[in-house]
Parts: structure tokens; C-alpha cells; sequence
């Protein structure tokens, strides 16, 4: 079984959404290894936590073992997307193996970042989840590959709003951005123009 991965945003020596991380360590304790499992507790194995900057604390496990490292973090560059057929792809679970998305990630051609449709529908980007600005709301889809922290807080906290989101409902909005435990809303901004149909 592959092992699983938290990417916990670190500024100023403060984890960040430490509580919805948690919640998803024990989903995939519970799901994967049982209800008598026992999920490790982030806020007592991270430590020498960096105190100036932001990092992306790195978090790999399974049952029995982990690992954290922090990296400096720099914010990606992503001005285009290319819608790319996910097919089969399931990712429910922040896992290390990353082979079917970076398959995926492949077929890009010329844009700097994916958006995985499957059914006709929009779930996340190689990286992120996804929201959508219609002009007056920011919605995000109701089947995202992964349920990411920051989504869920943003939904929490009502400025995101949830509904199914197809190919062809892309044209009413505005922008797309990205989200993930590094990048809050309004960070990464594209166009929808620059979002490349798979036919181009």
C-alpha cells in the first residue's frame, strides 16, 4: 500500500490548518488500516518548526512510520490550463504514489498547469483544487479528486459555495484559481480564455 502525504503550510513558525489535516490523517488511518487504528497526532511529531518565512512542511507516512521535512516555499507559476479526460483516476487519498496524475499532468502540451474532467464534469488540477469567480461568488466543484484542506475551509468559512461544475458551464465564469494547503484564494489567477479545450 503506498503511503500517504500531508503538505502543511508553515508561516512565521504557525502551522497552518493544522485541525483539517488531522481530520484527514485520521480518514486515512480509519479507511485504510482500520477503526481500531491509532492516527499519529501532526501537532507532536512535527518539530524544529522553521520561525521566519513560509515553508511547506512535508509529512509522509503509513501505520507504522513517518517523516517531516520543511522546504522554503516559492508560489508556482501557472498563467494557462488544458482541460486533459481523467478516465478512471482516483486520488481520494493524499497518497505519495502520484503516477496517475503525473500521466495526466503529461498531456499539457503547451499550458502550465490540467483540469481533470471526468463524466463531462471539472474536479481539481494536477496540484489543486479548483474555484471558479462568476462575477459575484466563487464556487468550486462537488467532485473534486481530493477533498484539500484549504477548500474545506474556505467552504466553512462561506466564501466558497459547492455545485457541479461541467465543461460547458466554464463559460460563465470569469477566472479560475488555484487552491491547496499553500495557496489561498486569489493567490494563482487564470483567465478563462486561457483554459485550452482538449481538442486544441
Amino acid at each position: 500500500m503506498s503511503q500517504f502525504i500531508e503538505s502543511i503550510c508553515c508561516i512565521d513558525g504557525e502551522l497552518q490548518l493544522l485541525e483539517l489535516h488531522q481530520a484527514r490523517v485520521n480518514r486515512a488511518f480509519f479507511t485504510n488500516y482500520g477503526l481500531l487504528a491509532r492516527p499519529m497526532k501532526l501537532s507532536k511529531i512535527i518539530r524544529n518548526i522553521p520561525r521566519k518565512g513560509t515553508y511547506k512542511c512535508r509529512v509522509v507516512y503509513d501505520k507504522e512510520n513517518f517523516d517531516c521535512t520543511f522546504k522554503p516555499y516559492q508560489k508556482p507559476k501557472v498563467g494557462s490550463l488544458q482541460l486533459v479526460e481523467g478516465g478512471d483516476i482516483d486520488y481520494k487519498f493524499k497518497y505519495t504514489n502520484r503516477s496517475g496524475l503525473d500521466e495526466l499532468f503529461a498531456q499539457r502540451k503547451e499550458a502550465d498547469d490540467i483540469i481533470i474532467v471526468k463524466n463531462g464534469c471539472i474536479t481539481d488540477s494536477h496540484f489543486a483544487n479548483l474555484a471558479f469567480y462568476d462575477g459575484e461568488e466563487w464556487w468550486t466543484s462537488d467532485q473534486p479528486l481530493l477533498e484539500g484542506v484549504r477548500r474545506q475551509s474556505l467552504i466553512d468559512q462561506r466564501q466558497l459555495q459547492v455545485r457541479q461544475i461541467s465543461i460547458q458551464d466554464l463559460a460563465s465564469f470569469e477566472k479560475c484559481c488555484l487552491i491547496n494547503a499553500m495557496l489561498d484564494l486569489g493567490q494563482i489567477e487564470i483567465p478563462i480564455p486561457s483554459i485550452r479545450s482538449s481538442s486544441k
